[in-house]
């Protein structure tokens, strides 16, 4: 790029051919860049003696494009049209309606979205930026305004206020309970698929653990399919390939609707918690508190917590 732009034509040349290609006039084309019919003339000259072949037909009143100045100016006239609609559209955007979220692939698909389409109806010129990460990411460097993160609650330079907690238990579809159900006990579940999220924080969202948590004995399971990413693995889930540990909060819209249902009657295991978050010391927009009040009535369920601590980084779950 940088070798190229030394043989890129002056600005001035081509905004002075244009003009002139648009008004086939150099006397139009000047008026309208406020220069002389000259000046204008003299610019397209020296592109053309750059480029090596003419762009005009001169005429005594107008100008004439010639077959390559068609083709040069259509290409000219899209790109700084391009370039004035972009700065328009930079101009006249206010960031003060703008919201910054951070969180995972999971919280952000299966729990998010739908109410950022529902607030989006209630409030219609706000506009979000959503970014999507498992890794910990820095909130202020990252200019974000509201993240959902997963854990305990405690993490240094933020403010963070609880959601819910996550739950899981053993789920799967209809389908799939209607094709290798019923189960009498949890340890008929050794001898069905189950599906595994291999990367989840929570040790009891393996089946190893969770078996032994709630006092299942036996030997593996003799059919295992494990994912690192945990979108894949709820629509693994849900198409019915098997029995994953799942659970409210991400999963209640599934279950609400009778999409996922349990295997059978099952023990609930709490794992760790969704906290909403905001850089410690932040001053957010009139937009930001709005949504934040908004989100929270929302998302939360019972009590909510708050804690605060020094460093604005991020960590997910789901």
């Amino acid at each position: 790029m940088a070798r190229k732009l030394r043989y890129f034509p002056s600005p001035r040349a081509l905004l002075a051919f244009e003009a002139a290609a648009r008004s086939s006039s150099l006397t139009e084309a000047g008026r309208e860049l406020n220069v002389s019919r000259v000046a204008v003339s003299r610019q397209v000259r020296q592109l053309e003696l750059q480029l090596g072949f003419d762009l005009f037909v001169r005429g005594q009143s107008h100008v004439e494009l010639t077959r390559s100045g068609k083709r040069l100016s259509h290409v000219i006239s899209g790109a700084f049209q391009s370039i004035f609609d972009e700065i328009d559209t930079l101009t006249n955007a206010s960031t003060d309606n703008l919201i910054s979220i951070s969180t995972t692939a999971g919280v952000s698909t299966y729990w998010l979205m739908p109410v950022i389409g529902k607030y989006k109806r209630i409030r219609p010129n706000v506009n979000f930026r959503l970014l999507v990460a498992q890794e910990i990411i820095n909130l202020v460097a990252s200019d974000v305004d509201v993240a959902i993160r997963y854990g305990s609650g405690s993490w240094p330079g933020t403010v963070s206020t609880l959601l819910q907690p996550n739950w899981v238990s053993p789920l799967c579809s209809r389908a799939f309970l209607a094709t290798h159900g019923p189960f009498k006990s949890l340890a008929d579940l050794r001898h069905v698929p189950l599906l595994e999220y291999e990367v989840a924080v929570d040790p009891t969202s393996s089946w190893g653990a969770y078996f032994h948590h709630v006092g299942v004995s036996g030997g593996p399971p003799t059919a295992m399919s494990t994912y690192d990413s945990f979108v894949n693995f709820v629509q693994a889930v849900l198409d019915g390939q098997g029995v994953g540990l799942l659970g409210p909060p991400l999963m209640e819209q599934f279950l609400a609707a009778g999409i996922l249902v349990p295997v059978l009657e099952a023990p609930r295991v709490q794992q760790g918690s969704y906290f909403l978050c905001q850089p410690d010391g932040a001053t957010p927009s009139q937009s930001v508190r709005e949504f934040k009040d908004w989100l929270l009535r929302e998302l939360t369920s019972g009590d909510v917590a708050v804690s605060q601590g020094t460093s604005p980084e991020e960590t997910g779950g789901a």
